[in-house]
């Protein structure tokens, strides 16, 4: 087999997954221009190259095929696939391992799930189509990069019922942030705005690929929750006039 087809079938590997070679360098703790020198004169040592396929979950014999299998991404489960994740609290555990990229190794060091049911809840994460299930335990994972769960479905439900717990917390570690604040903006800035902040969330989902070489300890847990809505707190509602009656009032005062 030619260089140039392997590394045609690794760019195919990398597209695939929606990776750049700035995610990839970052990943291998090489610089990109590295990275793009190593794909442009299609050269480099076996051990990178077994890097690089780590890296992307794949083997070397995958290589062969040149492209990948094409497969369609999640973007959102169904109601009921929800709805199954919610009652089976490991299966809903080893869904946000996979999506966090675990190995299947680390689920059974740190999980308190047996060697069955590590690999029962993985087979039906594949038959759902969350995972695609591999050779010698591995996998893929079949989420699309701007995946969510249902707005207002099973599981949005379920993390509401633990909200004061994640709430009841300091915000003050490396890392952690708590902002609260009240405004009043036009309705063009509130949507780019929130643009900028769905962008912020995407590069947090970005980032687990790129530091899922690392292990668990070096990669601790991060919850991030971003909400904006229209919304005065009771405490203060009191206080306020409704816009309507505000200017009913204005109008009275200037006749």
């Amino acid at each position: 087999m030619s260089r140039i087809f392997l590394f045609d079938s690794l760019r195919a590997h990398l597209k695939a997954r929606g990776l750049t070679y700035r995610q990839l360098a970052d990943g291998l703790g090489i610089s990109e221009p590295t990275i793009k020198r190593i794909f442009a004169s299609s050269d480099c040592s076996i051990e990178r190259l077994d890097e690089i396929c780590e890296f992307l979950q794949i083997e070397l014999k995958d290589l062969i095929k040149r492209t990948p299998k094409k497969r369609q991404l999640i973007e959102q489960l169904t109601e009921r696939q929800e709805e199954e994740l919610a009652a089976n609290k490991k299966l809903l555990m080893v869904a946000v391992c996979v999506m966090s990229l675990w190995p299947v190794k680390d689920m059974l060091s740190h999980l308190t799930l047996s060697r069955l049911e590590c690999t029962s809840l993985l087979n039906r994460l594949d038959e759902i189509g969350f995972i695609e299930m591999q050779p010698k335990h591995q996998y893929r994972l079949l989420v699309a990069k701007d995946f969510s769960w249902i707005v207002g479905g099973p599981i949005m439900r379920l993390i509401k019922t633990v909200s004061n717990d994640f709430f009841d917390h300091r915000f003050e570690a490396p890392g952690e942030v708590l902002k609260i604040i009240n405004v009043r903006v036009s309705p063009a800035v509130r949507e780019s705005l929130k643009a900028r902040l769905e962008r912020i969330a995407q590069e947090y989902a970005d980032q687990v690929v790129v530091d899922s070489h690392l292990p668990l300890d070096e990669r601790p847990p991060l919850s991030i929750c971003i909400a904006v809505r229209t919304w005065v707190p009771e405490f203060l509602r009191d206080l306020m006039r409704l816009e309507a009656d505000a200017k009913t009032l204005e109008s009275a005062e200037k006749t």
